[in-house]
This record gives structure tokens, sequence and C-alpha cells, in this order.
């Protein structure tokens, strides 16, 4: 096996391994070890705040349906609280409990480590080693069959784009709402 053969085995190995790693249901601090998908719905709570249960499926890319699904059982855990808007009977909002908190709190924990070994790592290299793997993770982006509208692979390069100033984003790709 060439370098070359190597490294495309070795990336795909990482990327699955990091795909399992998401699978896996894990206790941020709290009582409860919370899936992915628990995580996600919390997180997006937290960043989109006064944000529909509509919205909040746009965000994540899952239905009305599974959002309410997900919602009942965080809220019976004790992370998550429906909330509805003097006037506004018909649409339901949601917002996090101290434990739905505390969990946002540990996955930031968690994957601050994972994103400190890799910023360690890139530390180490040269700015041409840096460019070439923004070139490889930019060759495998295109590649990706995303919707038209994910922001990482369309708006990313535009000319005022900021990761910091976006808002309403999907936890899972960025694509903007």
């Amino acid at each position: 096996m060439t370098k070359k053969e190597s490294l495309v085995k070795k990336l795909y190995q990482a990327l699955n391994i990091m795909i399992c790693d998401s699978k896996i249901a894990r206790s941020y601090g709290t009582e409860h070890k919370l899936t992915y998908s628990d995580i996600n719905l919390l997180r997006c709570v937290q960043h989109n705040e006064n944000a529909k249960a509509s919205e909040v499926s746009q965000y994540l890319g899952i239905t009305n349906g599974a959002v309410a699904q997900l919602a009942k059982k965080l809220e019976d855990k004790g992370y998550l609280e429906p909330y509805r808007i003097t006037g506004n009977k018909k649409e339901v909002y949601y917002r996090l409990t101290a434990g739905g908190e505390t969990a946002c709190r540990g996955y930031d924990e968690h994957y601050g480590k994972i994103k400190s070994a890799i910023e360690g790592y890139i530390d180490t290299l040269d700015d041409d080693n840096v460019e070439k793997i923004i070139g490889l993770f930019d060759a495998m982006a295109s590649c990706a069959a995303v919707h038209e509208h994910c922001s990482i692979k369309h708006a990313a390069g535009k000319a005022g784009y900021s990761q910091q100033s976006a808002i309403k984003r999907c936890e899972k790709c960025q694509r903007i709402y």
C-alpha cells in the first residue's frame, strides 16, 4: 500500500470512528445518557432562543412530529420545557431547564477536548501543509451530496460571510434557515 492509499484509508477510518462516536449515548454531566439527536435538539434550542417548534424542525432538518416526540422525551427527563407566548396558543416554543444547560455545557466540554487535540496537532504544521489539508477537506466537501443551500458548501467563500455572525443554522451542516 502506498502512502497516498494509506492516507485515504486512514481518512475513512477516522470519519467512520467519528460517526460511530456520535452514535454513543453519553452523560454530559447529566443524570441520563443523551443521544446525538437529544443533544442536537438541546443545542438548537440553546442557540435559537424563542424559536418555534416548527423552526427547530427546519434548523435540524427533521419533521415537526420528530421534534415533538424528541422534545417530549427531553421534557420528561427534565432537560427541556415547552411554553407558549401569551396571545399565541397555537405555537409551541422550548427553553432549556438547568439540566438542559448542564447537558449543553457538558457536550461543549467533551467536544472541546477533541477540538483542542486537533488544534494542538495543527499548530505543529507549517502554513503550506495546513493549506494542503484545507484543500483535501474542500475536495471532500465538494463531493458530498448535500442540500443546495448548505452554507458550508455555498456561502463560506462569499464576501461578508462570517461563521460567528451567522445565526439560525443547522447544527449538523451550518445550513442557514
